[in-house]
C-alpha cells in the first residue's frame, strides 16, 4: 500500500475529521457512519456514510490492519479508547 498523498498524484480528496463512528449491516451490505462528537453537544454530528459490499468491508479491515501495524512499528504503538 502506498502512503503518499493522493493530491499529488492529481487526484482531489475532500478531507474530514472524524472522532466519531456507528456501524451498521443488511444482508446485502455494511453502513459505515462518520461523523464529531463535541464535548458542548448533546448529539454528535454524522457528515458521511460509506455504504459497502460485504467484500469490500473484509478488504478494508484488512487494510486497516497492515497500516496500523505498519504505523506501531515505525511510529508508536496506538492506545486505545476506553469510551
Amino acid at each position: 500500500m502506498d502512503n503518499s498523498d493522493p493530491e499529488r498524484s492529481g487526484l482531489r480528496v475532500e478531507g474530514r475529521s472524524a472522532n466519531h463512528f456507528e456501524m451498521a449491516y443488511t444482508k446485502f451490505e455494511f453502513l459505515l457512519d462518520f461523523g464529531q462528537a463535541y464535548d458542548t453537544s448533546e448529539r454528535p454530528l454524522l457528515h458521511t456514510r460509506i455504504i459497502m459490499a460485504p467484500s469490500s468491508v473484509k478488504t478494508l479491515s484488512k487494510m486497516l490492519a497492515h497500516l496500523i501495524e505498519q504505523y506501531e512499528t515505525e511510529i508508536r504503538v496506538i492506545e486505545e479508547r476506553t469510551s
